[in-house]
C-alpha cells in the first residue's frame, strides 16, 4: 500500500468501526479499564470469547471501571473467518506495520500469521482489534496480548513499549534485563523472583522517564525436556496458565499474579542495566559499556515493535548513559543469578570488572 494510501486507511478503519458496532449488537459489551503508569485505557469487548482469552495476563492491571474516563480505548472483537483486509502481502512491512502509517490519521498493524488487525485513530483515541478466529491465536498473544494497540495507546503520552524485562525492589529499584528472546531474561526475572526480589516484567515493559512500569502478569519459560505442567498446576513460580512441548517452540506460561505472596511490582525505577547471555557454568555479572548495552537493548526493541521509526532508541541511549551497565553470565544456580542481580542494584557493586 503506497502513501498515497492514507485516504483508503481512513475509509477501512470507518468500514472495521462499523462492523465492531454491528458485533456489538449481536455479542453484547464486556467493558475493562487498565492502567499503566497512572493513565488508564479502555477495553470494550464485543462479547466473551475473546475477553476470556485475553484478560487473563492483563488481570493485575484492571482496575474499577468508575474512575476516570480513559484517554484512549481499544475495540476488540471476532471479526470471523471470512474477513477481509484492503492490503496486499506486498504493503505489509516488518512486525506487520501496513505502509502509510508512519502519517495521517491512521495507522495499522496486520500481524499476517495469526489474522490480528490492529488500527489505530491518532486524532480520535481510538484504536480497534479485530481477530479472525480466537481458536487461531498465537500462545504469545495470549500471554503478552494487544502489544501493538498497547504501544500506540502509552507513546500518545510519553511511555514506550520495550522487549525487555524488569526486577528489584522499592528501596534500590529495579534492574532492566536487556537482549533478545533466548538470551535468558525470563530466567534471570524468575531466579530474582524466588530469591526475594519483586517482578516487573520478563519480556515487555513500559519505560518511561527512567521507570519501568508492569504490562503484563505472567512470564514464558523454554521447557528444556519432559512436558511443562498442565495449565491450572501450581509451580514454585505461579500458576501454569499454558503449557508446552520442549522442540514445539512454544512456551509455558506463568501467571505470577496467582502466586502467593508479594511478586509482581506496578513500576521500578531502573538503577541498572544487566544483559544476561545463557553460559551453562558459573555465574557472572561484568561490566559492560553503555554502548554494548545499547546493542543489547535498541536492536531487540526496535525489531520487536518498529511503530516509531526506532524512536525508542534515543530514550534507550540515554537510560544506559545514566546508569551502570552489566553482562550476566547466566550459570545453572538461580541463587547465584539472584545474588548477581542483588549485587548489581548496590550503590557500589562489587562486579566492577570488566568482561573479558
Amino acid at each position: 500500500m503506497p502513501r498515497a494510501a492514507e485516504p483508503a486507511l481512513d475509509a477501512f478503519f470507518d468500514q472495521a468501526a462499523a462492523q465492531y458496532e454491528e458485533a456489538l449488537v449481536e455479542r453484547g459489551a464486556i467493558e475493562r479499564h487498565l492502567r499503566f503508569a497512572g493513565r488508564e485505557v479502555g477495553l470494550r469487548f464485543a462479547g466473551e470469547e475473546l475477553a476470556q482469552a485475553l484478560l487473563p495476563a492483563l488481570a493485575a492491571r484492571v482496575v474499577d471501571e468508575r474512575g476516570a474516563a480513559p484517554a484512549v480505548t481499544i475495540d476488540l472483537w471476532v471479526g470471523g473467518a471470512d474477513a477481509r483486509v484492503g492490503w496486499g502481502p506486498g504493503d505489509v512491512g516488518p512486525r506487520g506495520l501496513v505502509n502509510g502509517s508512519d502519517h495521517g490519521r491512521v495507522a495499522a498493524v496486520h500481524e499476517t500469521f495469526s489474522g490480528i488487525v490492529t488500527l489505530v485513530d491518532r486524532e480520535g483515541g481510538r484504536i480497534l482489534y479485530r481477530v479472525r478466529d480466537v481458536a487461531r491465536l498465537p500462545w504469545w498473544e495470549r500471554a503478552a496480548p494487544l502489544r501493538p494497540a498497547l504501544f500506540f495507546a502509552m507513546a500518545a503520552s510519553g511511555g514506550q513499549l520495550v522487549h525487555a524485562g524488569a526486577v528489584g525492589d522499592p528501596a534500590r529499584g529495579g534492574a532492566l534485563l536487556a537482549g533478545p528472546s533466548g538470551s535468558g531474561k525470563t530466567t534471570a526475572a524468575l531466579a530474582a523472583l524466588e530469591h526475594g526480589l519483586r517482578y516487573v516484567g520478563d519480556d515487555y515493559v513500559l519505560l518511561e522517564g527512567g521507570i519501568a512500569w508492569n504490562l503484563y502478569g505472567t512470564a514464558k519459560l523454554d521447557v528444556a525436556a519432559g512436558r511443562g505442567p498442565q495449565p491450572g498446576a501450581p509451580s514454585r513460580a505461579g500458576t501454569v496458565l499454558r503449557s508446552a512441548s520442549p522442540g514445539s517452540g512454544e512456551k509455558l506460561v506463568l501467571d505470577l499474579a496467582a502466586r502467593s505472596g508479594p511478586s509482581l511490582i506496578e513500576a521500578l525505577p531502573i538503577r541498572a542495566v544487566i544483559v544476561p547471555r545463557i553460559h551453562g557454568r558459573r555465574t557472572r555479572l561484568c561490566a559492560i559499556t553503555p554502548v554494548e548495552a545499547l546493542l543489547a537493548l535498541g536492536p531487540s526493541t526496535v525489531f520487536q515493535m518498529p511503530f516509531d521509526g526506532g524512536g525508542v532508541v534515543t530514550t534507550l541511549a540515554e537510560l544506559v548513559r545514566l546508569v551502570p551497565c552489566f553482562r550476566l553470565e547466566v550459570g545453572e544456580r538461580a541463587h547465584d543469578l539472584a545474588a548477581a542481580i542483588d549485587d548489581a542494584l548496590e550503590p557500589r557493586p562489587r562486579s566492577r570488572a570488566r568482561c573479558g
